[in-house]
């Protein structure tokens, strides 16, 4: 493949106060989108879904991606793959930092010309899959024009699964389970038990409440604060509402409630967030 015009972008990589996000570097070409991003601790990503197909590198933390045959703990060092219009939602304990790589309808025609390529959400698991990743983020690092046409070529490696194996397989996730999950986000403020999810299903609650940590990596409770969580980061980055109408609005018995959960999730107050965000630095919507 011969060399591409590229730009290179560099940032601090340390956040900012109130920031939920930072590009670190970027280098674009006509076939790809090579960006290093972090992301800050406690921040959650309502469901989404880009018009694109995404290789994700993760170089550093730990998050958890839900999307819509499951979700998955993603860990170091692991490369992932992302349909376009693949619907998915993020959280992030801790601070984090990915590779994401935007895929150009030109690089797909170009991996598939050479055999099947991968079409799954989840985890690549190749035995050089791990390997490839990082030898990404180090060219990424070194920005040069050979880099760039090695970084091409890992790119076609991985989504060529390179001969050793694709994306992760794993138990198919019981529509039922994703009809659990679409009840709990389509209405986050209804006060749901397992009993009531058990009548509406037709499955035992011990299996409901076992199967749903097994397939999407959290409890019931645990996904449930996240979505209020997430629609709460939202709108705290509206003026005009007041902090104790935001908690009534995304579910929560109480202010006090609110700000204990949104503590623990974010690792700052509503208000102190409400306060940093707004110097300049508006909360982006997914």
């Amino acid at each position: 493949m011969p060399p591409s015009r590229m730009a290179m972008k560099a940032h601090p990589a340390t956040l900012r106060p109130g920031e939920s996000r930072r590009t670190i570097a970027k280098i674009e070409t006509p076939t790809v989108k090579v960006e290093e991003i972090a992301y800050a601790r406690g921040l959650c990503i309502e469901r989404h879904s880009h018009n694109t197909a995404n290789l994700l590198y993760i170089v550093a933390g730990v998050h958890w991606s839900g999307y819509s045959r499951g979700g998955d703990t993603c860990l170091p060092h692991t490369v992932r793959f992302i349909p376009a219009g693949e619907p998915h939602e993020n959280y992030f304990p801790v601070e984090s930092r990915c590779l994401r790589v935007e895929l150009r309808p030109s690089m797909l025609d170009l991996a598939a010309q050479h055999g099947k390529t991968i079409s799954s959400p989840g985890q690549i698991t190749g035995a050089l899959s791990a390997t490839l990743g990082a030898r990404l983020y180090r060219k990424l690092c070194e920005n040069d024009d050979d880099s760039l046409v090695e970084m091409e070529g890992v790119i076609l490696r991985l989504l060529l699964l390179d001969g050793h194996g694709g994306a992760r397989r794993r138990e198919r996730t019981p529509h039922w389970l994703l009809q659990v999950r679409e009840m709990l986000r389509e209405e986050p403020n209804r006060r749901r038990s397992l009993t009531d999810l058990s009548r509406r299903i037709g499955r035992h609650p011990v299996q409901i409440s076992r199967q749903f940590h097994q397939h999407f990596g959290c409890t019931i409770g645990d996904y449930m604060r996240r979505v209020r969580i997430a629609r709460a980061q939202s709108l705290l980055s509206l003026p005009g509402m007041e902090v104790s109408q935001i908690a009534l609005d995304c579910g929560f018995c109480d202010q006090s409630h609110f700000t204990r959960t949104f503590r623990r999730l974010t690792g700052m107050p509503p208000h102190l967030y409400r306060v940093v965000i707004s110097k300049g630095q508006r909360v982006p919507t997914p």
